[in-house]
């Protein structure tokens, strides 16, 4: 299989082309323009899916989670001043409320942006992108508990970094903003707080590890999408053009769907859907989702 998903084109059926273009208007554009959503529109589906789950992954689908604080955040001296918010935010993640609030507001309105496709040594491919989740596999948080008009938690200069998975909610360290600058304007050399926070992540990696054993982070393609979206992505793409043509057979749909009887499969209306990084079938006769395939992140 090509290595550029750009350049994977199958015959798209009517169904297959409403799900794309659906996709498309999705993403949170900027600029928020004809011009970036026509080139969305141009990519192919499988492409076009890296650009939404590297965007999807960004957010936290709600759901219960077993919350873990880690030594390395409650040895902050900030755990004292901090703490009363940080277990409100706690509370929310065991109850499987929204976490949206409290993220980035980065993750809800800049998902794609042309400028960072552009083929040149100065395009910052990170523009679009959340460098310290591709690359650790941490989310941050505001950890306020009071709300701006437009719903989201009020900013504030520390956040709390976690890793989150679809069950677990490992909060690791308390963070000011400086993480998120690559060197310090004064010295030119990485910040304190980044120094510390790739020291943690080595830290957790090298945990339960042979001695000389060697272990592979995150792997990162030059696009600066990680290679687990990219595959993730590829795998939806071929799941969907494989299923498609078997759903407007009757027997065929029925080998799709066999743990559903006749009638139910016989006056289905199906359009693909994605629930997160969920991907699946929409019914709209029966208003049923029929996953699929799990993309398996947070």
């Amino acid at each position: 299989m090509p290595t550029d998903p750009q350049k994977v084109r199958f015959p798209e059926s009517k169904r297959i082309r409403q799900f794309r273009l659906g996709i498309a208007k999705i993403i949170p554009k900027f600029p928020n323009n004809a011009e970036t959503l026509a080139l969305l529109e141009a990519k192919s589906l499988a492409s076009l899916l890296i650009d939404y789950i590297n965007w999807a992954h960004r957010l936290i689908y709600p759901r219960p989670r077993k919350v873990t604080i880690e030594p390395t955040l409650t040895s902050d001296p900030r755990w004292k001043a901090l703490s009363a918010d940080a277990e409100a935010l706690f509370d929310v993640v065991r109850r499987g409320g929204d976490l949206t609030p409290y993220l980035s507001l980065k993750a809800l309105y800049k998902g794609f942006t042309p400028a960072s496709s552009i083929a040149d040594p100065t395009t910052d491919k990170w523009e679009d992108k959340d460098f310290l989740l591709t690359t650790m596999g941490y989310h941050h948080f505001h950890l306020s508990q009071v709300f701006e008009n437009a719903g989201h938690a009020k900013r504030t200069d520390d956040v709390l970094f976690a890793e989150v998975t679809k069950d677990s909610f490992k909060a690791i360290g308390f963070f000011n903003h400086s993480v998120f600058e690559v060197t310090d304007s004064t010295s030119m050399k990485m910040t304190q707080e980044r120094e510390r926070l790739w020291m943690i992540c080595d830290l957790r990696n090298s945990l339960r590890r042979e001695p000389g054993k060697v272990y592979l982070g995150p792997v990162i393609t030059t696009s600066g999408h990680a290679l687990h979206h990219t595959r993730l992505a590829m795998e939806f793409a071929r799941i969907i053009y494989f299923i498609d043509p078997k759903l407007d057979d009757l027997s065929m749909r029925s080998e799709v769907f066999d743990y559903l009887p006749h009638e139910a499969i016989k006056g289905m209306k199906l359009r693909w859907h994605m629930e997160h990084l969920k991907l699946g079938l929409l019914d709209k006769a029966a208003s049923s989702f029929h996953f699929l395939k799990d993309g398996g992140i947070s």
